[in-house]
């Protein structure tokens, strides 16, 4: 899959640098030699072979993604991590990053340092997400989306919407899940479809931008100033 950035595509405007890809076996043919020693460690804790090719084909492809969003190569990219796990881009300097990937597919999306941005991506299939929204929603949006969506047949990619949403906004973080998904305020009326607006999170005010890429629903936000 040629990489694409899934908002411009869809219409929308004034979101950070963003592209997408999926990897394939050239990628890794290529890239796998340019990964570094805490990749390699990470790589040979995966038990799941289909995982850990998902895994090295993101590590080969986030270095491609993010060196044709800042004019460089993929050798000069350098990528590393906080002690919570949140990547850090070492080289080139001066640029906020995040990353998501699942399955093959591979997110990135940078601003000038100090932004705070996060993105995610999930591949939509079934899943029983029912009880997912008591871990993760509000009172509120639970009723909410319960009221709005149960039985209904896009009621898939609203949850993946919605989820996607708060993983975004946890990664801008830097804490990822442990700061708290039920901190990230959606409403039911910015899940039916893909769309751009404003939510609010930690007591501040994120702008965000949701797409469809096939079966993916990809989400990015920025925290305003």
């Amino acid at each position: 899959m040629a990489s694409v950035d899934p908002f411009a595509a869809a219409g929308f405007t004034g979101h950070p640098p963003s592209l997408i890809a999926a990897w394939n076996e050239t990628d890794l043919a290529v890239g796998m030699a340019s990964l570094s020693d805490a990749e390699i460690e990470r790589l040979g804790r995966m038990q799941s072979e289909r995982r850990r090719a998902d895994m090295a084909g993101s590590f080969v492809v986030r270095r491609r993604l993010i060196a044709d969003l800042t004019a460089t190569r993929p050798g000069e990219v350098s990528i590393t991590a906080l002690s919570e796990g949140a990547p850090v881009l070492a080289r080139p300097p001066g640029w906020s990053v995040t990353i998501a990937n699942k399955d093959a597919l591979t997110l990135v999306a940078l601003d000038r340092a100090p932004a705070e941005i996060g993105a995610d991506v999930e591949v939509m299939r079934r899943v029983n997400w029912k009880p997912m929204l008591a871990m993760t929603c509000s009172d509120r949006e639970h009723a909410a989306f319960i009221e709005a969506f149960e039985g209904q047949p896009d009621a898939g990619e609203a949850f993946f919407r919605m989820w996607t949403l708060k993983e975004a906004a946890l990664k801008s973080t830097q804490r990822g899940f442990r700061a708290g998904p039920k901190a990230v305020e959606t409403n039911v009326d910015i899940l039916a479809a893909p769309g751009e607006g404003r939510l609010f999170a930690f007591g501040a005010r994120f702008q965000f931008w949701t797409a469809l890429v096939g079966e993916a629903v990809v989400s990015l936000v920025r925290k305003q100033p």
